[in-house]
């Protein structure tokens, strides 16, 4: 793949920006002020933007940008007692997400669960993932304390459109294989950097089999999330793997045989996740539902799929938590429980 580097100067950046929307809506980070969890913090959600003054390039966003692909909720189909109409793709024209290397790297977990995960690809996700293309945004791989992208292997990517790097003066250097008509902008050779190393460490334990996974299921180790977890799902809601949802029928007060099917977003983590016929639940306790959760992302995703660990080290777990529960600690607290497993075997 050949790609053409180009240095945008500060004075450009908007002539840039114009071309993009030419051709792509442009789906980015952008700071909603005092719109954080408490009254005075910001939030860094992803959204439709008009302008490159609304991109937010050097903070992490407080949500991923799995939503270009999976929102939180949305329509399907409508029917009435006869037939049924799908909904029109949302997507009218190609759509640009700017996004870290370790949210690109997300991807291929999603497609694993709507793709590659039985005899039937999912119509609604591929109509997007299809008009969807991605710019990676340069970063040192310590956003934040939370990061760990390297050690799960998500620090590189080339699954881009475009790639970024947001100088300090206010240029940008930019690489890109689109076919747009760019110009007279300065054509200059970029190399981009990724992250080599995070300040935070984590080794994801090597699960052999169902065996040493029922051993370390069973230990004692998840006692203490019975304590702090409070079951409230953020963790599950911000991650960039997470593709849990569930389907409701909505039916209209006029006819109650015509309405629409939703899909939203579910959590593994809140209490009705698994209810079956009957009331009955099969994991009642906040330690079996953290246990499900972290079990999944480190040995039954990799079992099924054979592509690594569920995860790819942004932090936003941990930094979504409101019981301080840091999720890369309890992934090394369970690669010390295998050690102890099978140092006791010997």
């Amino acid at each position: 793949m050949t790609y053409n580097d180009f240095l945008i100067k500060k004075d450009e950046v908007c002539d840039f920006f114009d071309l993009l929307k030419s051709k792509y809506a442009i789906f980015a980070p952008k700071r909603i002020p005092r719109g954080g969890r408490y009254c005075d913090t910001d939030a860094i959600m992803y959204e439709n933007i008009e302008s490159f003054d609304e991109l937010e390039y050097k903070e992490k966003s407080t949500y991923s940008p799995k939503e270009a692909l999976l929102p939180m909720t949305e329509n399907l189909f409508y029917f009435t007692e006869d037939d049924y109409t799908e909904t029109k793709n949302p997507y009218k024209k190609e759509v640009l997400v700017f996004a870290r290397a370790c949210d690109i790297n997300a991807i291929k977990h999603l497609d694993d669960m709507f793709i590659k995960n039985g005899p039937f690809e999912d119509f609604f996700y591929l109509r997007r993932k299809n008009m969807v293309h991605y710019a990676l945004m340069e970063c040192d791989g310590d956003l934040d304390r939370n990061c760990f992208c390297c050690s799960t292997d998500s620090n590189k990517t080339d699954g881009y459109k475009y790639a970024f790097r947001f100088n300090g003066d206010g240029s940008m250097n930019v690489k890109t294989d689109d076919n747009l008509d760019f110009g007279d902008f300065e054509k200059i050779d970029f190399d981009l950097k990724f992250p080599e190393e995070n300040e935070l460490k984590v080794t994801f334990p090597d699960i052999r089999d169902n065996e040493e996974a029922n051993l370390i299921a069973n230990s004692d180790i998840w006692d203490e999330y019975n304590s702090r977890c409070i079951g409230c799902g953020s963790c599950t809601t911000s991650c960039s793997t997470c593709t849990c949802f569930t389907t409701k029928d909505i039916t209209y007060n006029v006819n109650r045989r015509v309405g629409e099917r939703r899909r939203t977003n579910a959590s593994c983590m809140t209490k009705d996740f698994d209810l079956v016929a009957g009331g009955a639940h099969f994991r009642t306790s906040f330690k079996e539902r953290y246990r499900y959760k972290v079990m999944h992302k480190i040995y039954a995703h990799n079992k099924r799929f054979g592509d690594g660990p569920m995860c790819v080290g942004c932090g936003r777990c941990s930094a979504h938590c409101p019981e301080l529960i840091s999720y890369p600690e309890s992934i090394n607290k369970v690669n010390k429980e295998l050690e102890r497993i099978r140092s006791e075997v010997k």
